[in-house]
């Protein structure tokens, strides 16, 4: 299989034939003498083959391909790399323009699943604005990493990283592995509902890996254009023009079939979004209904969105505007949305007076860069420096990328900072300097119940609802809570907890993820 571009399920395949007193055939290229294939390469063992066609490539090369269009090509196979500047840009149409607001949902250093059609073009994103190697996107058929190929391509990807067989992948996939999934929605309904198996009583599409996929992740990007059937749009100068609305709606008062359930999405605690090429929605628990959060600059709220579902959405009273970079035809330059600014990566402990500094993804590539980031650092420390005095700082190198030949200038900058500010520093790279940093967030003696559950409790109700529990252990904990952990939060009939769960969640969750640490 070293010409295979996926892995497949030859393996198990070829057993459940076997054990159910099937024949099996295998079609190979070429064959070997026995006993001469190393056993780490063998894809199926012999005993469970009872007949070998060889099918010469050069005679019939239709029967080798490695997907419907590619024949042979060699970064699907890791045979070799391919540049990332052979890849080819989108054109900024409407799949550009939903996989665009679609790429800022991603994080570094998360796992990513991309479904078929409109989810494709979010790799193709993510490569234009170098952030693909920052993450790790995965394909149901049994990738990781690299970029997935699309079209009638779908499946494969270049310059994969690695490869298992498809029902290993949905093993990962149903243990709740990935941290984001951008998935299509052909209906879209009231509740949140999607539909993506089947429009209409004879026409039968089929979930796929749909539901797998949906049901275990927490964090969900639909993607769908608002309307479809002879919509056209144009973009530049940061608007969005709708040149010819479309004639079918895709936003329904009630799905043909669902695939998805919205409701059933606010009790898991997921979270979930709806991006089309003119407006963002989100449902939460908040709402029974979708919510209108974000719309395309140069839209009319009424005319070009509202007027176009098929029932009434809730919207959003901080509604606000889509990124304008989104509709222009130029690099958007996302790296620091992707990455976070300098605030975002600097966590104060003020008992200890001592940062804890996250460098991941911060390139710098010219002196212009470092003169930046100097004046940046500056700022912080100044503030936090001026009443105690110099402060200790815990620093996070991984993943950070100094151009070649500007070594000495930024050792010049930061040795005066580090002259001026610092009582001492430490610098960590990977998982130690996270340990260093959970050190001091996660004990429980740090934080008082009732204080941490007064400063959750936005609305001021006495209950938390499911958005206030992933807020606030999102900013004093630094955590996302997956669905699971949610659920060790004896939520009541309402979805929300109480004083008493709170407590007793808070403490599952912190021992859960200190026993994770190897604490």
């Amino acid at each position: 299989v070293e010409h295979e571009s996926l892995l497949c399920d030859q393996k198990i395949t070829a057993a459940a034939a076997k054990n159910s007193g099937g024949i099996v055939i295998a079609q190979v290229k070429r064959i070997a003498a026995n006993d001469s294939i190393p056993s780490r390469q063998v894809a199926i063992p012999g005993a469970l083959v009872d007949c070998v066609v060889v099918v010469d490539e050069k005679d019939v090369p239709e029967c080798h391909p490695m997907s419907y269009v590619e024949h042979h090509n060699s970064s699907l196979i890791g045979e070799l790399k391919t540049p990332r500047d052979s890849i080819e840009k989108m054109p900024l149409n409407i799949r550009k323009l939903i996989a665009r607001r679609a790429f800022f949902g991603l994080k570094p250093n998360t796992i990513v699943n991309l479904g078929i059609g409109l989810p494709e073009g979010v790799a193709a994103v993510a490569a234009e604005e170098d952030m693909l190697s920052y993450i790790t996107l995965s394909t149901e058929p049994g990738v990781f990493g690299g970029l997935p190929a699309s079209g009638h391509n779908f499946g494969p990807a270049y310059n994969a990283v690695a490869l298992m067989e498809m029902n290993q992948m949905f093993d990962f996939y149903d243990g709740g592995g990935l941290d984001l999934c951008c998935l299509g929605a052909a209906e879209v309904g009231p509740n949140g509902d999607v539909n993506v198996s089947r429009m209409s009583k004879d026409r039968l599409t089929g979930p796929g890996g749909f539901i797998d996929i949906s049901q275990s992740t927490q964090n969900i990007c639909f993607m769908t254009p608002m309307t479809v059937k002879g919509l056209e749009v144009s973009a530049g100068d940061g608007k969005l023009n709708i040149e010819q609305e479309g004639k079918v709606k895709k936003f329904v008062n009630s799905v043909y079939e669902t695939t998805f359930s919205g409701d059933e999405a606010v009790r898991r605690g997921q979270k979930v979004f709806y991006v089309t090429e003119r407006a963002v929605f989100r449902r939460s628990s908040e709402s029974d209904v979708i919510e209108l959060i974000e719309i395309a600059p140069g839209v009319d709220l009424q005319k070009d969105v509202l007027d176009q579902m098929a029932f009434e959405p809730k919207v959003s009273p901080e509604l606000r505007l889509m990124d304008p970079r989104i509709f222009t035809d130029a690099k958007m330059g996302a790296a620091s949305d992707f990455f976070g600014s300098l605030d975002d990566r600097i966590t104060y402990d003020a008992d200890k007076h001592t940062i804890y500094f996250d460098l991941f993804g911060i390139m710098l590539n010219s002196q212009d860069d470092i003169d930046w980031f100097e004046k940046a650092l500056r700022e912080v420390l100044t503030g936090l420096c001026a009443e105690k005095g110099p402060i200790n700082m815990v620093a996070n190198y991984d993943g950070f990328d100094l151009g070649k030949g500007l070594e000495d200038y930024y050792s010049e900058k930061i040795g005066s900072i580090s002259d001026e500010f610092y009582k001492t520093i430490v610098r960590y790279t990977g998982s130690a300097f996270q340990r260093a940093k959970l050190k001091q967030q996660m004990s429980m003696q740090e934080w008082n119940p009732d204080d941490l559950f007064e400063e959750f409790d936005q609305d001021e109700s006495g209950k938390l609802s499911i958005e206030e529990l992933r807020e606030g252990f999102a900013s004093h904990f630094h955590m996302q809570l997956s669905p699971a952990q949610i659920h060790l939060f004896q939520l009541g009939d309402d979805q929300r907890v109480d004083r008493e769960a709170f407590e007793q969640g808070v403490k599952a969750v912190l021992a859960e993820k200190e026993a994770q640490d190897g604490k």
